[in-house]
């Protein structure tokens, strides 16, 4: 009988040891996984990115005064992208410029789901809820291309973190390093910046009991709260131009209009991409979302680990879609929703038995599953995209460096990676890899690392990226472009750029791109 009860005792050792480490196994092969993402597409078709590449780029000429474009623009270091830039800048030097961007992702990926495990131990939170981590880095800022929004998703989670910790004990000590983190974070991403202030003060008003506690906890806030006036003064003060960057500057939209109550179901189908079919990934969202509840976890008796919901829950349906002349203002933080909401929960207290145990193994395998297939998807199609956008290879081997270039892009859709605007600035690659300079370019917004000089301010060609089809020779200043990019689904009429000054020709035709060469003017 002993031998059998010790055989037994030993197998349900064994059976609750495999529970245990099995599922931790499975999250850090899921973690890895994600990180290989990164490396499939040489030129990924992360819309933005090819436009963060020629600002680095365009950074290190000017720094190393082998620009021919200095006299076009001007550094500006008082932006809140210096660090996402700076991090990138010294791995030029190293590896190509689409590399360096790619190390910093990824590098940023295992940082922000290291940082959400690191605060949810923190908050003694329910490791089975890690994985919740995962995907949404994945989802609408990725395919989007927001590189400086993504490489400040880990310092704002760090920063959460941390003002929690001062909110919990407040300190001076602590509170220095809220404000040094703060700074850090200010100059990573300012909506960032903002959403993790919201929440970091939303900590300093709760958890305190004593007033002074509160009072101390909040101080950090105010120097903060000062860095961003100070911005805001400087950038009108130092660009005279700003009302002019872009036609709707003062523009507000609220994202109702168009989707009406569409939208409390559009922001969980962001957390996934940016297009339609991510609403196949909603029944795995649902999993995720009830997984807590069947395992009978608890709301963290810390009632403080609401703030960052009831943030979230602000940003899901008051936050407008598009404010001073930034678009995509509240789809691009369904990257916090899932961890946000994980972080609520603490798990029960421990019951005898293994039935529960297993149960609770079955589920987190399958949305670990879920997990595995949803990034199977993205290598799939990143794949896909790498063989598409093989025909601007082509047309980019045709062009000599240092020239200035019109990027017009009438279909702007990948069918590979599913996306409408993945070709939206591919052709930036030529300034970022052949230091020319291309237009439509994003030195004409506030928050980039170089600017236009204000003199040099193109503001018709501002408008070409989104209305590309309505290029004017002679307002849209064609004479100073040595090469056009063009994607169209059909090849535009011969005499599409016929003017009365230049000739125009077709260098090279590859699928749907084109490359048009200006010759002597008269």
């Amino acid at each position: 009988m002993n031998m059998l009860g010790s055989s037994a005792s030993a197998s349900v050792s064994r059976s609750g040891s495999l529970l245990e480490w099995m599922p931790r196994a499975l999250f850090i092969v899921t973690l890895l996984g994600g990180a290989l993402l990164f490396w499939i597409a040489p030129r990924p078709p992360l819309v933005d990115l090819p436009q963060h590449a020629a600002q680095v780029m365009l950074l290190r000429d000017l720094i190393d005064h082998a620009s021919a474009w200095q006299s076009l623009v001007r550094i500006n270091l008082f932006t809140p992208y210096l660090i996402g830039y700076g991090l990138a800048l010294p791995l030029t030097y190293v590896m190509s410029i689409s590399s360096a961007l790619k190390l910093v992702l990824m590098i940023a990926y295992v940082g922000f789901v290291m940082s959400c495990v690191g605060f949810r131990r923190h908050l003694h939170g329910d490791p089975r809820l890690d994985v919740l981590f995962i995907p949404g880095f994945f989802g609408f800022a990725f395919a989007w291309g927001f590189y400086t929004f993504l490489v400040a998703a880990p310092v704002g989670m760090l920063f959460m973190w941390l003002a929690h910790r001062s909110a919990t004990q407040p300190s001076f000590s602590r509170g220095v390093g809220v404000f040094v983190a703060g700074v850090a974070l200010f100059f990573c991403h300012g909506l960032v910046f903002l959403f993790a202030c919201g929440i970091g003060a939303g900590f300093a008003l709760v958890k305190p009991r004593q007033i002074r506690g509160k009072l101390l906890a909040l101080a950090a806030f105010v120097p903060l709260g000062l860095l961003c006036i100070v911005y805001t003064l400087w950038s009108h003060a130092s660009d005279p131009v700003l009302g002019h960057t872009i036609d709707n500057v003062a523009k507000v939209d609220w994202g109702w209009s168009d989707t009406g109550g569409k939208r409390l179901l559009l922001f969980p189908m962001m957390v996934w991409g940016l297009t339609k079919w991510s609403a196949v990934y909603l029944p795995l969202f649902v999993l995720m979302g009830i997984a807590p509840w069947l395992w009978r976890d608890r709301i963290n008796p810390d009632r403080a680990v609401l703030v960052p919901t009831i943030v979230m829950g602000f940003i899901w349906l008051a936050v407008p879609n598009l404010a001073l002349g930034t678009a995509y203002l509240y789809q691009r933080f369904a990257l916090f929703l899932l961890p946000v909401y994980a972080l609520m929960f603490v798990a029960p207290e421990p019951v005898a038995g293994v039935k529960r145990d297993r149960r609770g193994f079955v589920m987190q395998v399958v949305i670990i599953a879920g997990c595995w297939i949803f990034l199977a998807n993205q290598a799939v199609r990143l794949h896909r995209f790498a063989v598409e956008i093989a025909p601007l290879e082509q047309l980019l081997s045709r062009t000599e460096p240092n020239q200035r270039a019109l990027n017009l892009v009438m279909d702007g859709a990948s069918d590979a990676y599913w996306s409408p605007f993945a070709y939206q600035h591919q052709a930036l690659w030529y300034q970022a890899e052949k230091h020319g300079f291309v237009d439509p370019n994003f030195a004409q917004f506030l928050p980039q690392i170089v600017r236009f000089r204000p003199a040099q301010l193109p503001v018709h060609a501002s408008q070409l990226d989104r209305f590309p089809g309505s290029f004017d020779w002679k307002q849209d200043n064609g004479r100073l472009y040595r090469y056009i990019f063009v994607r169209s689904a059909e090849p535009l009429p011969a005499d599409y750029f016929a003017n009365g000054e230049c000739d125009v020709a077709l260098l090279a035709r590859e699928g749907k791109w084109a490359l048009y060469e200006r010759h002597a003017c008269r």
